[in-house]
């Protein structure tokens, strides 16, 4: 931990940790990596400015989001296939959200099922939906939700197409890893995460994993996942979900004022905004850039979250001061579980924290919320 100073140092960390093919799959977007790269250059373009001389108390983290205070306005985005990146990282990550009191987003296809993460995470648990094409599998979902007591449904909507991700088919990502002499000759450079996983075994997406008709291999089920989790949200199946959750409904993957406001009319609580971490559409506007023109647009009537580059504390601070409500980011949590493992996921969300506490301090700015008023707008 001495060795990270920060989400940087931790992403160099795991690089040396994790087999590259894992690595890429993590790091990477889709295409030609432009919407990866355009997200960091968008939050780079926003800039702060203080109020020395202006008095204010200490900064105060906590925020009050959707009926429930969170101790930071900040919380754990969803990754799949995070058992591939390393063994046990969701719930790491499940445990390490709980302790520090933020949200944690479990990925329908992430390697933990929905009634774990609900144990580790407890009432910080928030589950992530890829709408089904099959209906009684998508009511099953929603249900087993509610019976873990599960509070936040996050409906996924910016995946309509797969994405191209030329690095997964260059290094013919597959779960279980496809053994090429490249794949095999990573795997050995990597000692702790061969280990880890032979500890393990082989990652399985455990939410889906029952719904699958034979008892298959890894193999069919990821083409199962393929064929099944594929349904196009339109306002419509919005709707029908909206009126099957009995508890908050948030949207992901809200790119424009049109779908915020569709979204809302549908009875959407809350709102994410996302480029899905560039891993979509080469081509989409990053987030931070968005979410003015969205608040503007809709103005108080549901919370506006976002994610998309979260690298840092002062990242965190730069989607707030276009007003985000509370901020999502995942590879660099996920960063520092495959450098650290179980430590890390707590070290990751620690370092943010900290880092967030002194921009604010450095601000002048007593809360979160307050973070609009050092918002300084070059055009960006």
């Amino acid at each position: 931990m001495k060795k990270a100073a920060n989400i940087a140092q931790l992403r160099s960390m795991a690089r040396s940790r994790i087999p590259g093919f894992v690595y890429d799959y993590l790091s990477a977007g889709c295409n030609d990596d432009l919407a990866v790269r355009n997200n960091r250059k968008a939050l780079d373009k926003v800039y702060l400015q203080p109020q020395y001389l202006t008095r204010s108390g200490p900064a105060q983290l906590a925020v009050d989001i959707l009926g429930r205070s969170y101790n930071a306005p900040f919380g754990v985005a969803p990754i799949g296939l995070s058992g591939l990146i390393w063994p046990g990282a969701s719930e790491y990550q499940a445990r390490a959200a709980k302790s520090a009191n933020i949200p944690f987003i479990l990925s329908t296809v992430a390697s933990i099922s929905i009634e774990r993460a609900a144990e580790c995470a407890e009432d910080c648990f928030w589950f992530q939906l890829y709408p089904p094409t099959d209906k009684n599998m998508l009511h099953d979902l929603m249900k087993r939700a509610v019976v873990a007591e599960c509070k936040h449904l996050v409906v996924t909507i910016d995946v309509p197409a797969l994405g191209i991700r030329p690095r997964d088919i260059r290094n013919g990502l597959a779960v279980p890893p496809k053994l090429t002499l490249g794949s095999f000759c990573q795997i050995l450079t990597r000692p702790s995460w061969a280990l880890a996983m032979a500890r393990h075994g082989t990652p399985e997406f455990e939410t889906i994993k029952p719904y699958l008709k034979s008892a298959g291999n890894m193999a069919e089920l990821s083409d199962f996942i393929r064929k099944t989790l594929k349904d196009i949200v339109d306002v419509d199946l919005l709707q029908q979900i909206r009126n099957q959750w009995p508890h908050k409904l948030i949207v992901k993957g809200i790119s424009g004022t049109e779908d915020a406001e569709l979204a809302i009319q549908v009875g959407a609580d809350a709102i994410i905004v996302s480029n899905h971490g560039g891993r979509q559409l080469d081509a989409s506007i990053p987030p931070v850039e968005l979410i003015a023109a969205i608040k503007n647009k809709i103005g108080q009537k549901v919370p506006v979250m976002a994610d998309g580059g979260v690298e840092s504390g002062v990242d965190i601070a730069r989607f707030l001061s276009r007003g985000a409500d509370m901020v999502f980011s995942g590879r660099a949590m996920m960063y520092g579980v495959a450098a650290l493992g179980e430590v890390g996921a707590g070290y990751a969300i620690e370092l943010l924290r900290e880092e967030l506490n002194q921009v604010m301090g450095q601000l002048g700015c007593e809360y979160p919320n307050a973070m609009v008023d050092h918002n300084v707008n070059r055009g960006s």
